[in-house]
């Protein structure tokens, strides 16, 4: 009974130590970057984002109810501010890829 109740204090915190991937597609074709894999890495503000064949290291912000990726380039930025409770996402890009628009994303996992 003593091993139980020291699991359950423990949990929830095994639970917050993984990785978050989110899938997030976009209904505008305009935008072929709004449709991306979102990776949170294990206890760091740090992951990646992958558009087919790109795969570019990333800051992540959390926030209340928020992830917020953001990918500084040469001539573009990129930014997704995901709601995993809502299911999606609010995407802006600045420079080159200058857009704005909303999607929906899932987290999914062991991927």
């Amino acid at each position: 009974m003593k091993k139980l109740a020291i699991l359950l204090i423990f949990m929830p915190f095994t639970a917050l130590a993984e990785e978050r991937v989110f899938e997030c597609q976009s209904p505008d074709e305009q935008h072929p970057e709004m449709a991306a894999k979102l990776i949170k890495y294990e206890d760091q503000n740090k992951g990646r984002i992958k558009i087919g064949d790109i795969d570019k290291e990333v800051d992540v912000f959390p926030g209340l109810d928020t992830l917020t990726y953001l990918y500084i380039g040469e001539d573009h930025t990129l930014s997704y501010n995901v709601h995993p409770q809502k299911g999606t996402f609010d995407f802006s890009a600045s420079g080159s890829r200058t857009g704005w628009g909303k999607g929906t994303c899932t987290e999914i996992t062991g991927q």
